[in-house]
């Protein structure tokens, strides 16, 4: 597959087997190499039943998804997998080339289907989560995203898995002689890192710069983003938390630039299962003395335990702080609530702002709020920070305020779904509902499962007397969510 990406030509991984048959060859087999694509002709079949919803999920090997409840069925079918199925796989479906994922995941490791993470309190069948390029960015490669939607995309979405340049760098003129491709061991050790980190470093919150440069391997990821960890260093085991753990670790505090994901993993192949052991004890060895252990030679099981990741359903994942005794992992959130950059690269007032708007909306946290309004009317306005101060303003009941932060944000970007939907409920209840109807269906053309703005519309249209506008948006929304 080739692709023409502004004025970068991406050539995919054929175009790297012409001279790298053997590397291409071992790397196709590994998770980040599998970590997405169309569903394979035979998934596991099973059944299973969510309580708070009420429905029972079957899923045949094809596919198809069977949801039953109260002796009514609905059939939905999955298009493309999410994860390389070493923890588990999470599922796609595409309606009129919008991307929804599936309320319904594979956990491999458990053997079992059970709904996805973060849909374990639905009391619903919730087939309207959209997938966004960022979320598709560290799954898969090069995502056909159509600008001015939300999550709608060419045929096909993307190229299945990560490929070579993602962490080598567009190969075209490498492939002519004319370049060197990005050999990330050479590079200095904070460019060498961002490659590893621009997927496997989550924080607690990631804010894009006002300006990002679009990260390309041997750049710096400071350039392109903004990462932020709660100030003790503390943070629960999470998918993602892989980079940041490491860098809390005595391992890395000692060895410095020295040790890096490399020091551990080859990127192109992982070692088979009865080999593990012999593998990761190697790696240890290389920087430690055998001293007096005595607990055989499996240094992993010891020194990174596995735990269930706080945002992963049933997933188990290695924890990389590299404890030196195996403690028991936390689960929860900790106590503290300032932020601090992850780098010293990661700080100002603009970034900082923002990350604790974010980390906010997941707390509810009062101080976290009042900082980031403190820091964010302080900052410079872009669109970013004018529509998070307005979302805080609204959320505090300064309407007035808030609604002349999101005509602002509507007057540079007039499809922006988050302030037309938020514009016209604060428009609806002052009874202007002609004037929010408008915002609402522009809103629904970037994604059509936007359920508040759904509701609201069928609200309105309803005051109106528009029944044939309302049947048309029911029938919409019975797609999104099966009840």
């Amino acid at each position: 597959m080739i692709l023409l990406l502004g004025q970068i030509l991406l050539l995919g991984n054929a175009a790297c087997a012409a001279c790298h048959a053997q590397i291409v060859k071992a790397y196709s087999a590994t998770p980040m190499a599998q970590s997405s694509g169309r569903i394979p002709a035979t998934i596991p079949g099973g059944a299973f039943r969510h309580v708070l919803s009420g429905v029972t999920y079957r899923i045949d090997t094809t596919g198809v998804v069977t949801l039953e409840k109260s002796n009514r069925w609905e059939l939905r079918r999955l298009d493309y997998f999410i994860g390389s199925g070493a923890a588990g796989r999470s599922f796609l479906y595409s309606y009129d080339g919008f991307l929804f994922q599936a309320p319904i995941t594979w956990y491999s490791q458990a053997n079992r289907w059970d709904v996805s993470p973060g849909y374990e309190d639905d009391r619903v069948s919730r087939w309207g989560r959209p997938i966004e390029p960022s979320c598709l960015y560290c799954h898969a490669s090069w995502p056909a995203h159509i600008a001015g939607t939300q999550n709608r995309y060419h045929s096909p979405p993307f190229a299945p898995g990560i490929t070579c340049e993602r962490c080598h760098g567009p190969g075209d003129e490498h492939a002519r002689g004319r370049g060197r491709i990005v050999h990330p061991a050479k590079l200095a050790p904070s460019r060498r890192d961002a490659i590893c980190a621009q997927c496997h470093l989550s924080g607690e919150a990631r804010i894009e710069r006002a300006r990002p440069s679009g990260f390309r391997p041997g750049d710096s990821l400071s350039d392109y983003a903004a990462y932020f960890v709660y100030d003790d260093r503390r943070s629960a085991l999470k998918a993602t938390s892989h980079f940041e753990k490491m860098y809390a670790s005595r391992c890395k505090i000692a060895s410095g630039d020295r040790l890096w994901c490399g020091s551990c993993h080859d990127p192109h192949t992982v070692p088979a299962p009865q080999q593990r052991v012999v593998w990761y004890r190697a790696k240890c060895l290389a920087c430690h003395e055998l001293g007096a252990c005595r607990r055989g030679d499996d240094c992993v099981s010891c020194h990174m335990p596995k735990g269930r990741v706080v945002d992963g359903g049933h997933g188990v994942l290695t924890d990389h702080s590299i404890p030196r005794r195996a403690t028991r992992i936390a689960f929860e959130q900790p106590s503290p609530w300032r932020l601090v950059g992850f780098s010293p690269a990661d700080s100002g007032g603009r970034e900082l702002g923002l990350a604790y708007a974010e980390v906010f909306l997941r707390t509810g946290d009062r101080r976290q709020r009042d900082e980031a309004v403190r820091l964010l009317e302080a900052a410079p306005r872009d669109p970013a920070v004018e529509l998070r101060l307005a979302d805080l303003y609204q959320r505090a009941g300064q309407f007035n305020r808030s609604e002349a932060l999101y005509r602002a944000v509507l007057e540079r970007d007039a499809n922006n779904r988050v302030a037309l939907v938020n514009l016209a409920g604060l428009v609806a209840a002052r009874g202007l509902l002609k004037d929010a109807i408008p915002m609402w269906r522009r809103a629904l053309n970037q994604n059509p499962c936007l359920e508040e703005a759904t509701l609201n519309l069928i609200t309105a249209l309803r005051a109106l007397n528009d029944a044939p506008a309302v049947d048309a948006i029911e029938k919409a929304r019975a797609f999104c969510s099966a009840r």
